[in-house]
């Protein structure tokens, strides 16, 4: 599911987070879910909510399970920390528990994500992108300047190894870095589970895609590695590399839609 969510000037930072916290739930999946300060006139929903991926688990701290998209027995936990009117930052955590609703070996990501409100008489605004897919949560905000997501990663040799390794990852794609809170680490001394970072690469050929108005979008599947593993690689689902030049936009190919961001396209199912 892709949401262009845009904002009325008046919106509230209880509207905001509302908004937010509903469309990752499920329980909005259309403009007449949303708050009133929601620009609905700009607003549009594409595809189809993930439904038993996402369940809000700590209301009070908006903490949410994330079940991965292949391997059904994995899940991961995610907090969404909010400031006044802005979404401060992201959480990610290999477990948590429920009775003292804490984060288990868990990482923070910036990100200050700011609604861009339409606030100067009737003055465009870029609004918020967000995808929801069985394989990710992705937010986009030329605004705030966030181009970030929480992936399932593929398995390799290393996660198969030591089972406690993470099966997913905090993605900023505007940086091309990622954070694994908890997984396997090879490295001298260190060796053991720890967090682990690096970056973002597509060593692979491109797929050829061609969008609805004709232009030709070349893709590559994208996987993330680290020296701290050996530069062992896991695959990013349904995250490619596109030509840096293309703006935020939808297009789609065979009845599939994407998104693009600053170099990245998300696959929506």
């Amino acid at each position: 599911m892709i949401v262009k969510y845009n904002m009325l000037g008046n919106i509230t930072s209880n509207q905001f987070k509302s908004d937010i916290l509903g469309l990752i739930t499920g329980t909005i999946t259309n403009v007449g879910g949303l708050s009133a300060g929601c620009d609905s006139a700009r607003t549009t929903f594409t595809g189809t909510y993930p439904t038993g991926k996402y369940t809000l688990v700590g209301a009070g701290t908006n903490t949410f399970s994330k079940v991965h998209s292949v391997d059904s027995g994995t899940t991961h936990y995610f907090r969404l920390n909010f400031g006044t009117s802005v979404l401060s930052n992201v959480s990610l955590a290999q477990s948590y528990t429920s009775g003292t609703d804490t984060l288990i070996n868990s990482s923070a990501s910036t990100l200050n994500l700011v609604p861009n409100a339409n606030s100067y008489g009737g003055q465009f605004n870029s609004g918020i992108t967000i995808v929801i897919t069985a394989s990710c949560i992705h937010i986009t905000s030329l605004y705030s300047g966030v181009s970030f997501g929480i992936f399932d990663i593929g398995t390799n040799g290393i996660t198969s190894t030591y089972t406690n390794s993470m099966k997913m990852a905090a993605v900023n794609t505007a940086t091309g870095t990622f954070t694994i809170p908890y997984s396997y680490a090879l490295t001298g001394l260190s060796s053991g589970y720890t967090t682990v970072t690096g970056s973002i690469n597509a060593p692979v050929t491109p797929v050829i895609v061609s969008s609805l108005n004709g232009t030709i979008i070349p893709e590559n599947p994208t996987f993330i590695s680290s020296v701290q593993q050996g530069f062992s690689a896991y695959s990013v689902s349904n995250l490619f590399r596109i030509p840096l030049g293309f703006a935020d936009f939808q297009y789609n190919t065979a009845g599939v839609t994407r998104q693009t961001g600053p170099g990245y396209a998300i696959v929506t199912e």
